[in-house]
């Protein structure tokens, strides 16, 4: 009689990690690379990972720039984690390491997650690409990257 109940007591701790998991993957939302530019052309994981370790700078032979969301932004620390399994503190010293070695230039940090900020970001860098929450994704933005949670 005590094994079934432990059994059960094993079988009910299960489920309810596996809701638990699940939920948090629904929770997370899907992020995109998008740029105005239509010449840029749809990236491959290893590239975009490339890119964001500064480690790319030209996409299709054009020099990009990157845009990185405010630092206490929830979607910079799940793209981060997600693409390079690392931290945004993480992805601080590579980019220090990295500008300060003239190998790349660091994102550029907008003031706040926002369409319009976005927009105004990408309108200013010919070849900028920024990685955005899909509910963000301006209009006549081109969606070069989705980032599956």
């Amino acid at each position: 009689m005590t094994v079934n109940y432990y059994g059960r007591i094993f079988a009910l701790a299960l489920l309810l990690v596996s809701l638990l998991l699940t939920s948090a993957n629904v929770l997370a939302e899907q992020l995109v690379l998008i740029t105005f530019n239509q010449e840029i052309q749809a990236l491959r994981t290893n590239q975009v990972k490339m890119l964001y370790r500064g480690r790319l700078s030209h996409i299709d032979g054009l020099p990009t720039r990157l845009m990185d969301l405010p630092k206490k932004s929830k979607h910079r620390d799940q793209f981060y984690r997600l693409l390079l399994n690392k931290s945004p503190s993480q992805m601080n010293a590579i980019w220090a390491k990295q500008s300060f070695s003239g190998k790349a230039i660091a994102p550029f940090e907008i003031a706040q997650e926002s369409k319009q900020e976005i927009i105004s970001w990408l309108k200013q860098n010919k070849n900028g690409v920024a990685y955005v929450p899909s509910h963000l994704v301006p209009e006549d933005a081109y969606v070069i990257y989705e980032l599956q949670p």
